[in-house]
C-alpha cells in the first residue's frame, strides 16, 4: 500500500508530463539554385571567311545572370561579359574584356548579349526576338533542357555565329 501512495503522485506526473505539447521548429532549408556550365563551339562568318571559336557559359537562372568567355580556336581570350536579366524583359550587360578584333565588329557585343539573353534569360513570354536565331536540337543536362545547335544571323547580314553545345555540367549551390 505504501508503494502505491508513492507510485501514484509518480503516474500523475508522467501523464501530465506526457500530455504536455513540445512544438520543435525545424529551420527551412533554402531551395538548392542550380548554376549550369556550359561549353560550346562555334564558327562566326564575316565577310565570308570563317572563324572557329569556343566559349563558357556559366549560367545562374535563378540570379538571372550569365557569364560568357569566347575563346579563338588557339585559346586566346576575344570576349568576358556578364549579363544580367530582370522579370521585364530588360538586361544589362558588362563588358569586362573584348579583344581588338572583337572592336572592329561594333554590333557583334550588343548582338552577343542580346542572343545571350534571349537563349538563356528572357522570360519564356517575352516577344524581344529583333536577332534572327535558329535552334536545333536538344540536349538534357541536369534538370533542364539546352538547344544543341543555334545559328544566329545578324539583321544587317554582317556576320552569322554556329553554336554547338559541347557539353555542360550543373551545379547546385
Amino acid at each position: 500500500m505504501r508503494k502505491l501512495r508513492i507510485l501514484l503522485p509518480l503516474l500523475a506526473l508522467i501523464m501530465i508530463a506526457g500530455c504536455s505539447s513540445r512544438s520543435i521548429v525545424e529551420p527551412v532549408k533554402p531551395s538548392a539554385s542550380s548554376s549550369y556550365l556550359l561549353q560550346h563551339s562555334g564558327v562566326l562568318s564575316i565577310a565570308g571567311k570563317r572563324m572557329p571559336l569556343r566559349g563558357m557559359l556559366l549560367l545562374k537562372p535563378e540570379q538571372k545572370t550569365a557569364r560568357v568567355v569566347m575563346l579563338n580556336d588557339m585559346g586566346m581570350k576575344l570576349l568576358v561579359a556578364e549579363i544580367t536579366a530582370d522579370n521585364k524583359g530588360r538586361f544589362e550587360s558588362k563588358k569586362i574584356f573584348a579583344s581588338p578584333f572583337l572592336r572592329m565588329i561594333p554590333p557583334f557585343y550588343d548582338e552577343s548579349m542580346r542572343c545571350i539573353y534571349e537563349l538563356y534569360l528572357a522570360p519564356q513570354n517575352t516577344d524581344l526576338k529583333e536577332t534572327k536565331i535558329i535552334t536545333e536540337g536538344k540536349k538534357r543536362i541536369g534538370n533542364r533542357e539546352f538547344a544543341a545547335h543555334t545559328i544566329i544571323t545578324d539583321p544587317q547580314g554582317n556576320y552569322t555565329l554556329e553554336l554547338f553545345l559541347d557539353s555542360g555540367s550543373q551545379k547546385d549551390s
